[in-house]
């Protein structure tokens, strides 16, 4: 009997899954919109199942921010060949309107 595990997602399987993760502040002023739209997703890496995502927060101090990587975190975690999820921060690139999606 083989057990073979499911391959790793691609970087485009990860960013449909990161649409359906609501950005709280448009879900808040009743204006909702994904974090992708939003342009909050920087980067997007997967290796041997290890999720890594980065992402340009609209505030350094959001109050939301621990509330969202937990939620990636399980949005991700249901994807086939999926073994871990991180998700950090930038240190050098803050939001900036121009990085919305239309």
């Amino acid at each position: 009997m083989s057990t073979t595990s499911p391959a790793a997602p691609t970087e485009l399987e990860i960013r449909e899954q990161l649409r359906k993760v609501p950005e709280p502040c448009g879900l808040l002023m009743r204006q909702p919109i994904d974090i992708c739209q939003m342009g909050l997703v920087d980067e997007v890496e997967c290796a041997d199942g290890h999720v890594r995502v980065v992402l340009v927060l609209t505030d350094t101090s959001c109050v939301h921010y621990s509330e969202l990587k937990r939620y990636i975190t399980d949005v991700l975690s249901r994807l086939p060949g999926v073994r871990s999820v991180e998700v950090t921060a930038s240190t050098t690139k803050l939001w900036t309107p121009d990085r919305k999606q239309a």
